[in-house]
């Protein structure tokens, strides 16, 4: 907030001359609040804003015992005016982003982080349309590595996102490893893939036709030339518990939740010349606009970066701020 000025009259007494006084105008800076608080050596709990206007709406609503009128709208339902974050889709994805920023975070560099979801029961979201599976099987290291630590937060949630006063987090988790068969044209990937994940720390086997139909008599293993099961670490459990526990995490630890959707952008240009002379041109979104559900009104949240976490809808939110619809040879025409 930049101080604004503020003009004042004062009456100066001349030294040597006691009895007279010099009409003058100064000129100084209005101090905030918080400039205030910041020049006392122990400040006081002074409340918010917000605590004195609930005060206040409740007195009122004591003269009218009799109605639940109120001259006073409530804003508690929108987005703060300002965060830091802004996190776009409110799935598993965007709660542990909030819950991992907010863990990482020093005293030297705190900042708001606010989710905005526009449907809470995620009817349509892929989190809980899902079957909350989890295994190591894949053919690039960097995936391996990510669903092995995704497989120990598992079976340390507690530790991680574990409440006092809480009751523990059952997610449920059922340890049944993933089956992959290959026909002869696959056996070799099936074997090379197999091999990776073992040097990365993934525990699994390779069964032969045989070795399938006796573990698995009910299968045909016709046309089959080799097959892949995990035997740690893979398995399914309940999105929903899981997602209900980062969400209130992450919310306890000060991640801010807004139901509501993101319509739109406001953006702010600036151009830039390298060393070598040329001007590049860059494009940084200011405010995110907010829609509230079942209503028109829209609140515009001033941040420093916005994440995509929107899903199948990713794409969608991307076009808001310009990226898919430019030059196909830039990042601006990438989908």
């Amino acid at each position: 907030m930049r101080a604004m000025g503020v003009w004042r009259r004062a009456w100066l007494l001349c030294k040597g001359s006691p009895q007279h006084g010099a009409l003058v105008w100064t000129h100084r800076g209005l101090r905030t609040g918080a400039a205030l608080l910041r020049g006392r050596e122990d400040p006081p709990n002074y409340p918010s804003l917000t605590q004195e206007f609930d005060k206040f709406q409740k007195k009122l609503l004591v003269s009218l015992p009799k109605s639940k009128w109120s001259p006073l709208k409530s804003t508690k339902h929108l987005p703060p005016e300002h965060s830091d974050l802004v996190i776009v889709g409110g799935g598993v994805m965007a709660w542990s982003i909030a819950f991992w920023l907010k863990l990482l975070q020093d005293q030297t560099s705190t900042y708001s982080i606010v989710v905005v979801e526009r449907d809470p029961t995620y009817s349509q979201a892929s989190t809980v349309l899902s079957v909350g599976g989890i295994r190591q099987q894949f053919s690039r290291p960097e995936n391996i590595q990510m669903s092995l630590f995704g497989a120990h937060f598992l079976l340390k949630i507690n530790e991680y996102l574990g409440m006092v006063n809480e009751d523990p987090i059952d997610i449920q988790f059922n340890p049944s490893g993933y089956l992959f068969l290959s026909s002869e044209k696959g056996a070799e990937i099936l074997e090379k893939n197999y091999k990776t994940q073992r040097e990365h720390g993934a525990i699994g086997i390779l069964y032969s036709p045989e070795q399938l139909k006796k573990k698995f008599p009910w299968i045909n293993t016709q046309d089959v030339v080799l097959a892949s099961y995990g035997l740690e670490n893979e398995g399914w459990f309940d999105p929903w518990t899981f997602l209900t526990a980062l969400k209130r995490k992450a919310i306890s630890m000060g991640v801010e939740f807004c139901q509501g959707e993101v319509t739109g952008f406001d953006t702010v240009t600036q151009d830039m010349v390298t060393e070598s002379g040329d001007l590049v041109t860059f494009t940084t979104i200011k405010n995110a606009i907010v829609s509230m559900s079942h209503s028109l009104e829209n609140q515009p949240v001033e941040c420093s970066a916005v994440i995509n976490a929107a899903g199948a809808w990713s794409a969608k939110v991307a076009e808001m701020a310009g990226v898919g619809l430019g030059n196909p040879n830039t990042i601006y025409g990438t989908k």
